[in-house]
């Protein structure tokens, strides 16, 4: 069976790494694929993922504080 399946049907995705810190499994929301699925295709494409620090620069930047 695909992770893919998996996630259509509602299922638990098995734990994952974030920001240094496992999480436990957990249900997966249609929003939730969907968000990780416009992520994973802008990687493909060549896209930066930025960490905190970078996004509040980025953040900061498009609202003229910096």
């Amino acid at each position: 069976m695909d992770c893919n399946d998996d996630m259509a049907k509602g299922v638990s995705r098995p734990s994952v790494k974030r920001n240094g810190r496992r999480l436990t499994e957990h249900p997966v929301s249609r929003l939730g694929r969907e968000l990780q699925k416009l992520r994973d295709q802008y990687v493909a494409s060549g896209g930066k993922l930025l960490n905190r620090k970078e996004l509040d620069r980025e953040i900061a930047e498009r609202r003229g504080l910096r």
